[in-house]
């Protein structure tokens, strides 16, 4: 009798949790998902728009002005020349303000290269972000800098994007909240930030938009530790062919270094073949 009535129990049992996991798949699917918050829609967007940023831009070269400060100390002042190739292949000269050569720097995206035509010293090095700190001042990776130049932001793989509220509000006569006006209109202090995290939620970008959420201000790249690598700050824009070109912008960090540099003329679809960027020691 024992043992009918435990046969009996059994099957009673997966009846009922058969029933209930049914239940519960049909109240919820598999398919459906909770519906996107959206500001998370609107990030998406936005950081597919400027992902496509002058993506065809692909070769360019350019010379301007460039002022660099280490660590706080006087700055130093002098020209820029440099042609590059998209992703990592890139070449710059820094001359005197009379227009002597002072140090050639190249990167073919495997190896750095560094040629001081002053002292006479060469080096080769793997292209990291430590070995371009020593020309500009700020541990910039060789493709990033590739990326800025072209007038495109810098975007290292992540698993999520979140589009902040980076305005300031107050309260009105008729206590609506409302933004403030703080300096001119599309001012950093009245836009809006991509935040772009890894996996775990660690910040690894923030990218700062203008209030129409249309033009990149700003942008913040951050260490596996959590502490700011550098900044990227656009201070001015020209079109040349359709692509949209940095005329000013500063790099810096938050150890007092940092580098300005003001465009005077820029080529696009420039001839760059990989020889360019290779240097070889002074005989």
């Amino acid at each position: 009798m024992k043992y009918t009535t435990r046969y009996i129990q059994i099957p009673s049992i997966v009846f009922i949790f058969t029933f209930f996991f049914s239940a519960c798949t049909i109240l919820s699917p598999k398919g459906l998902e909770r519906p996107k918050d959206p500001m998370s829609l609107e990030a998406e967007k936005i950081i597919s728009t400027i992902e496509n940023q002058n993506l065809n831009l692909k070769t360019f070269k350019g010379v301007g002005n460039i002022k660099f400060r280490r660590n706080k100390k006087k700055d130093v002042a002098g020209r820029i020349a440099w042609i590059a190739s998209a992703p990592d292949r890139i070449r710059i000269v820094l001359s005197s303000v009379s227009g002597q050569p002072m140090v050639s720097v190249a990167s073919d995206g495997q190896w750095l290269y560094l040629n001081s035509h002053s002292s006479g010293e060469f080096y080769r090095k793997p292209a990291t972000a430590s070995s371009m700190k020593r020309l500009l001042t700020v541990p910039v990776k060789t493709e990033d800098m590739v990326d800025i130049l072209a007038g495109r932001v810098p975007i290292h793989s992540y698993a999520s994007v979140v589009l902040t509220d980076n305005r300031s509000y107050v309260y009105n006569t008729e206590g609506h909240r409302v933004p403030t006006q703080n300096g001119s209109e599309g001012s950093r202090q009245n836009g809006y930030v991509l935040v772009l995290k890894k996996k775990w939620g660690d910040i690894l970008e923030k990218i700062y938009l203008d209030e129409k959420k249309e033009n990149v201000q700003k942008v913040e790249m951050f260490n596996p530790s959590g502490t700011l690598a550098y900044r990227v700050e656009f201070d001015g824009m020209r079109v040349i062919e359709g692509y949209r070109i940095p005329s000013r912008l500063r790099v810096s960090n938050n150890d007092g270094s940092d580098f300005h540099l003001d465009v005077d003329r820029y080529w696009v679809d420039a001839v760059a073949p990989p020889s360019v960027f290779v240097l070889t020691p002074p005989e």
